[in-house]
């Protein structure tokens, strides 16, 4: 059966969630550990049972603890820094980008005024980088990836390096410059490898980031087995990270889907993208951009199994939804030019 295809504005919100979200929290674990001053304690217990939230796709609950922290004053201003961004980036998750946006840029701000801030300050850009691809800004997005990859290379890091490498893939990918996109997605595999030799921990997200990228391209280039490998390193990769209750690991259940699909799989394809679908809604709701992508997945499965008149429900439901979505998420975004100094 032909799978109906996309118009192009269903087209572009799909792309922007097939590749690699910008959810960078192994930094913030390594500042957390490092914390030993009783004073800071509270605070960075607390920021600790943020992330422990987020991972598990407790993303409201997160909301909760951040909200009235980042006003607090048990906080360091390094902690207060990392907190801001972390409520950014958990607006982010839930859809609410004009608050991420804001919450990106005070973080951006307590950072760069600190004594030896750089490597906080450049994950808070990498962040504030990903909500610009999200709200469709891939050029401003691209500037700061860019300001993100010189620091790492300036100090050496292979694995913040690689993280820069594949976020730059994603963006290429979206702008659909696939030459430059498999080059950068090399570099990122290139220092991905380094960064394991030199013994540097890497974070599964990030290395299940760039395994999501590379099987984007493989299906581009219509090699769907390899893409379906990449694919399921990268679920593997989620699973292991956030359990089965996080919207990573929905959205890895949803790209192995439309793998199975393109193989002529549909029942895979059917059960992968309803179990991922039904992790997603869980976990940021049925109102955030991951999941009117993945529904349009869906419309695409069912159709392909026969169900032509459900499928058409499930897209034009689906279009009318994200046209709501932008007209209340997409208002005004001002743009720092903190961020660039």
């Amino acid at each position: 059966m032909a799978i109906c295809p996309m118009q192009p504005e269903e087209r572009m919100i799909l792309k922007r969630y097939l590749y690699a979200h910008g959810f960078i929290l192994f930094f913030l674990l390594q500042q957390l550990a490092a914390q030993s001053l009783p004073v800071q304690s509270n605070g960075a217990d607390k920021l600790n049972q943020v992330v422990a939230l987020r991972n598990r796709g407790e993303y409201q609950q997160a909301l909760d603890v951040l909200a009235p922290l980042v006003h607090s004053s048990g906080l360091s201003a390094s902690d207060a820094g990392h907190a801001w961004v972390l409520l950014g980036s958990t607006y982010q998750d839930l859809g609410k980008y004009t608050e991420a946006q804001r919450a990106y840029q005070n973080g951006i701000s307590i950072l760069k005024a600190q004594a030896g801030g750089e490597r906080g300050e450049a994950a808070a850009l990498d962040d504030l980088g990903s909500l610009y691809r999200d709200m469709g800004q891939p050029e401003m997005s691209k500037k700061l990836r860019l300001k993100v990859l010189q620091f790492f290379l300036a100090i050496g890091d292979h694995s913040g390096t690689a993280r820069a490498y594949n976020n730059l893939t994603a963006i290429a990918l979206q702008q659909n410059k696939l030459d430059e996109a498999r080059k950068d997605i090399v570099r990122a595999f290139d220092e991905l490898k380094l960064a394991q030799q030199a013994g540097s921990q890497v974070s599964l997200d990030d290395q299940a980031a760039i395994d999501n990228n590379a099987g984007w391209l493989s299906f581009h280039d219509h090699d769907y087995r390899q893409a379906a490998k990449y694919y399921d390193l990268a679920l593997q990769l989620w699973t292991h990270q956030h359990g089965s209750e996080h919207q990573l690991t929905g959205w890895g259940y949803v790209i192995r889907g439309r793998t199975h699909l393109a193989l002529g799989e549909t029942q895979p394809a059917l059960d992968d993208v309803r179990t991922g679908l039904a992790i997603i809604e869980r976990t940021v709701g049925a109102n955030v951009p991951m999941y009117f992508s993945a529904r349009l997945v869906y419309a695409d499965v069912l159709s392909a199994s026969g169900s032509l008149h459900e499928a058409e429900t499930v897209r034009s439901a689906t279009v009318r939804s994200l046209q709501a979505f932008r007209r209340t998420a997409s208002s005004d975004y001002a743009i720092s030019a903190d961020a660039f100094r």
